[in-house]
């Protein structure tokens, strides 16, 4: 049987342990929801009036030290605060640890559909890119060990900065 004393030391200790173990956890998903996506590469699959095919190649800075897969991948697409479309990538990713990884998007939408959508059509979205807002709410379905985790993104850049 432990003493009373002995039953207080380790107590304190196990509590001391639980806590570090908590504080370096919570340091690595601070690092992991201080990730970066770009995008990287665009090619264009088709181009007609009625059908636009691109595949997105975008970039997904990991910045934590933990190695994750991505199971599912959401994108809601605005123009000008105008939904547009959603996408969806189903395909599980592996993102490294620490390194920048690659995440495949394929885009089809209507351009008529869209333009038609516009306020100002299609004179306004070439004479005015600087001021038309494309905003990507991207939702990602993370697997980190046992646990899934929804990582929330959105990127927002003008038309005219995205065609630099």
């Amino acid at each position: 049987m432990l003493s009373n004393t002995t039953k207080k030391y380790l107590i304190a200790g196990v509590i001391g342990t639980v806590t570090i173990a908590g504080a370096l956890a919570y340091l690595q998903y601070k690092r992991l929801m201080n990730y970066v996506i770009k995008i990287s590469k665009v090619k264009v699959n088709k181009i007609s009036l009625n059908n636009i095919d691109l595949n997105l190649l975008l970039n997904f800075e990991n910045k934590s030290d933990i190695a994750f897969d991505i199971k599912n991948q959401t994108y809601d697409v605005y123009l000008d605060n105008i939904f547009i479309a959603k996408l969806q990538n189903q395909s599980v990713t592996k993102i490294k640890a620490k390194s920048t990884n690659d995440l495949g998007l394929n885009v089809k939408f209507d351009p008529t559909k869209v333009l038609k959508k516009l306020s100002g059509g299609t004179v306004e979205l070439l004479t005015k890119l600087d001021k038309i807002i494309l905003k990507i709410d991207i939702k990602l379905k993370v697997k980190i060990w046992f646990f899934n985790v929804n990582i929330p993104y959105v990127f927002e850049s003008s038309l005219k900065d995205l065609s630099m």
